[in-house]
C-alpha cells in the first residue's frame, strides 16, 4: 500500500521552501529540499514535486554565481545528490 504525505505536512514543507527561497540564501534552499526529500522517502510524491527541483536548480545557479573559488566541495556534492534524488 502506498503511503502519502498529509496535507498538513505538504503545507509545512511548501512554506519552509518558500521561506528558504525568500531568504535569498542558496544553502537554506538546499537544506529545505534535502529535509523534504528525506520526509518523502518511501512515500508517494505530491504532484507539485517539481517546485522543489526548480528551487534547487535556481539555488545552485545562485550559489555558483556568487561563490566563485570559495565553493565548498561538500556543498557542491550536496547539491548534486539532491538533484539526483529529484530526478
Amino acid at each position: 500500500m502506498t503511503e502519502y504525505i498529509t496535507n498538513a505536512d505538504y503545507r509545512r514543507q511548501k512554506s519552509a521552501l518558500t521561506r528558504a527561497i525568500n531568504s535569498k540564501d542558496p544553502e537554506k534552499v538546499l537544506n529545505a529540499v534535502e529535509k523534504t526529500l528525506d520526509e518523502w522517502s518511501g512515500k508517494a510524491w505530491p504532484d507539485a514535486w517539481h517546485r522543489w527541483k526548480v528551487a534547487l536548480e535556481d539555488a545552485w545557479y545562485q550559489y555558483e554565481r556568487h561563490s566563485y573559488d570559495d565553493r565548498l566541495t561538500e556543498v557542491v556534492d550536496r547539491f548534486k545528490e539532491a538533484s539526483r534524488r529529484l530526478g
